[in-house]
């Protein structure tokens, strides 16, 4: 197969990064919740900064669609979604029901871990905030891919700005919400 014909396959590529490693630039990456910078350096000025490097070449393998036996044993069925959600139902009221009844102060390191990754459900409110706020991120990024498609124009850069900017929000609560459990459970082992 040459690289023109796998370059134009369609969705059924997948993308091999080597572990070899390759010359190319070296970025530096820093970030902070509202901001994110790259700088293009030969080294990277402090020791905690992690090594990015972009490659002018990335291998390609072509790989068959799987067949639908295959796609039924490596995805989830709609019996395993509905099953997920029904605990993760279980999980919320049980949750809403211990933190309600119980002092901030009083509350265990388990109980404070099972509340992690579902904090947006213990609040009806924040909830439809959070629901509201993605429908607004989708709707922004799919108005700006209609525009582009119907302009035949395509702005990647443009995209990934509205993008970064819609989506802030998720950013800086994740952000928000890393430091407030570390800062808990940093008091709790003390």
């Amino acid at each position: 197969m040459t690289p023109e014909s796998t370059m134009n396959c369609g969705n059924d590529l997948l993308v091999d990064f080597p572990t070899s490693r390759r010359q190319g630039q070296i970025f530096t990456v820093e970030s902070t919740p509202s901001t994110s910078t790259s700088k293009e350096q030969s080294t990277p000025p402090f020791p905690s900064f992690k090594k990015v490097r972009f490659s002018e070449v990335a291998d390609m393998t072509h790989v068959d669609f799987p067949s639908s036996s295959e796609l039924h044993q490596r995805w989830y069925t709609a019996d395993d979604k509905t099953r997920f959600k029904r605990i993760l139902a279980r999980d919320v009221r049980r949750m809403i029901s211990i933190v309600s009844s119980t002092p901030g102060e009083c509350l265990s390191t388990e109980v404070l871990e099972a509340c992690v990754g579902i904090e947006i459900f213990l609040s009806r409110d924040l909830a439809q905030r959070t629901r509201e706020k993605r429908a607004r991120h989708m709707i922004g990024v799919l108005n700006e891919s209609g525009r582009q498609r119907r302009s035949e124009r395509s702005d990647d850069e443009r995209l990934s700005r509205i993008s970064e900017k819609t989506s802030r929000w998720a950013r800086d609560r994740a952000f928000e919400l890393a430091v407030g459990y570390w800062e808990l459970f940093r008091e709790m082992a003390e």
